[in-house]
């Protein structure tokens, strides 16, 4: 029986601890002067790694801390947490001592203790932070400068508001390495993209553990630094974690303003292999920036789905000012890929490249697709138009030939259709 409760660890035996030793290593340290007046003590912020500054903490002597740690390693359950709820009552003043006691190493039980009290510690110490950093004061933005790595640059870009602060807290949680990177360098920050979009991409595939707003974010606030572009695999992760996310967050405008913004900072640099996908979700989530994609996309490829894809955002977000930069496309006559064959008047519809530029240059002049003789043309609310409806049937010739002069004439000035986009 005594074996079993033995091995239970109710009595344990342990080598007797040289805490003689430890008191005059604090003493010798030169921590005796915490007996003298309250002071400000240095401790480790578990969420982002780093070394901040606390509030004045509570006096305690050399003597009263190396009792309370011995305290730790008492053959009770309830002495030891006695003297653990003492020393989490003292608070930052104690953190030096224990410190010093694992660094001493000579009880593991002891050690390991004094990790498990100075992790509580600093726990609490990190979510008494977080309380006062979302009360909202101006106050507690200058003191999350100095407690939270990377809050200073990720406010500069993204701004200041509760909503913004509530996600700054939620992303430093779930992966603390990410704002922390704001303050650290170009290498630094792909690194950690890198690797928080492989592992929120593990979780899913793996642990079927759906991603959350915070694994999402946590890619996007390395890509602040405009240097930093995701690989093209974890883009798709990209993508498939706010396509999961849109539904929620587009009901709660404060958050998705500075989501919007991260997003619209990463897709401007997106690669070119995933960019049909990027610029479909960039218009799904009514991401303006898109049109700004589909323009720099017209000059980095002539992959002709690509290319619609780009039109189609281009005249859901830019104006007429960018109507002649695409009149060069009207000479080209390579067919469009389309899905579902248009039948008009009992002939297939048939779309091509100069199609779709010519639709786009109508609906950024706000002219009606039907006036260019695009009889199917049809307007779309997301994408801008339907590629399939966006042609002419082969007796319509002329019609195109037309259309196409129209335009051509709309972009060299020498008329002027419609009236300014709203």
């Amino acid at each position: 029986m005594m074996n079993r409760v033995a091995y239970l660890g109710i009595f344990t035996r342990r080598p007797k601890i040289r805490f003689g030793q430890l008191r005059q290593a604090f003493l010798a340290t030169g921590l005796a002067g915490l007996m003298v007046q309250p002071s400000t003590v240095l401790a480790d912020d578990p969420a982002s790694g780093s070394t901040v500054a606390e509030a004045p903490a509570k006096e305690v002597t050399p003597e009263r801390a190396s009792a309370l740690i011995e305290s730790l390693a008492a053959p009770t359950f309830a002495q030891r947490e006695r003297a653990m709820g003492e020393i989490l009552s003292i608070g930052a003043a104690m953190a030096p001592y224990l410190k010093a006691a694992i660094e001493s190493k000579d009880d593991p039980e002891l050690t390991l203790r004094a990790k498990q009290t100075l992790s509580q510690m600093t726990l609490d110490d990190f979510e008494s932070r977080v309380e006062i950093f979302l009360s909202g004061t101006a106050e507690s933005s200058e003191k999350a400068r100095q407690w939270f790595e990377g809050w200073t640059e990720f406010e500069a870009v993204i701004g200041d508001s509760n909503a913004i602060r509530e996600l700054f807290v939620e992303v430093m949680k779930a992966h603390p390495d990410s704002p922390k990177s704001l303050t650290t360098n170009t290498a630094d920050r792909m690194t950690v993209a890198e690797r928080v979009a492989s592992s929120v991409q593990l979780s899913m595939l793996e642990r079927r553990m759906p991603p959350t707003l915070a694994d999402g974010v946590a890619i996007l606030v390395p890509l602040i630094d405009p240097d930093v572009r995701l690989g093209g695999a974890n883009e798709l992760t990209l993508l498939s974690i706010f396509n999961r996310q849109y539904g929620e967050l587009q009901r709660d405008p404060q958050k998705w303003q500075p989501v919007t913004r991260l997003l619209e900072m990463w897709i401007l640099r997106s690669r070119i292999e995933n960019r049909i996908d990027v610029l479909w979700y960039s218009m799904q989530w009514e991401l303006p920036a898109s049109g700004q994609l589909g323009m720099q996309t017209l000059e980095e490829t002539t992959d002709v789905e690509t290319l619609q894809t780009a039109f189609q955002a281009i005249s859901r977000f830019r104006g007429r000012e960018d109507a002649p930069k695409l009149a060069r496309w009207l000479s080209d006559e390579r067919p469009a890929m389309t899905r579902m064959p248009v039948v008009l008047d009992q002939k297939p519809v048939n779309v091509k490249v100069a199609d779709m530029a010519l639709a786009t240059i109508a609906i950024l002049y706000n002219v009606p697709l039907k006036d260019l003789g695009m009889k199917s043309g049809e307007l779309h609310p997301k994408v801008g138009f339907l590629v399939d409806n966006a042609g002419y049937t082969a007796d319509q010739a002329q019609e195109r030939t037309e259309a196409i002069a129209k335009a051509l004439s709309w972009c060299e000035g020498k008329t002027a259709p419609g009236r300014p986009r709203s």
